[in-house]
């Protein structure tokens, strides 16, 4: 398994280190304080039936069935913005593996991990 400690270093060089440590003061004032905790964050399953309720299949079946009327166009762009979403922690996690901002804990205190 992969975690933060046995991840690859990717390597900048030293004026974008020190670029990148200049910053970690602006990201905690100007990022940080605009980042909602995570259990106030949307996740796409809040949008879709509970497999564990009952009535699931019926209500998927709804849902394929009002999707039936949406443009082709429409459920590519949909499909894209999902990808989209679920890869960002992957993107954070990259990263994250730089030299300079490297996260050596998975639980860094530093701006740029947080």
């Amino acid at each position: 398994m992969i975690t933060p400690r046995n991840f690859p270093t990717h390597s900048f060089p030293p004026r974008k280190v020190e670029l990148f440590k200049s910053l970690e003061s602006w990201a905690e004032d100007n990022v940080l304080s605009r980042l909602k905790p995570v259990k106030k964050c949307w996740q796409l399953q809040d949008f879709f039936p509970d497999p564990s309720s009952e009535g699931f299949y019926e209500q998927v079946r709804e849902l394929c069935a009002r999707f039936k009327e949406l443009p082709d166009d429409y459920l590519v762009c949909l499909v894209g913005d999902m990808i989209t979403e679920e890869a960002l922690p992957t993107h954070q996690t990259f990263f994250i593996t730089f030299n300079g901002i490297r996260d050596e804990t998975g639980a860094s205190a530093t701006s740029w991990a947080t």
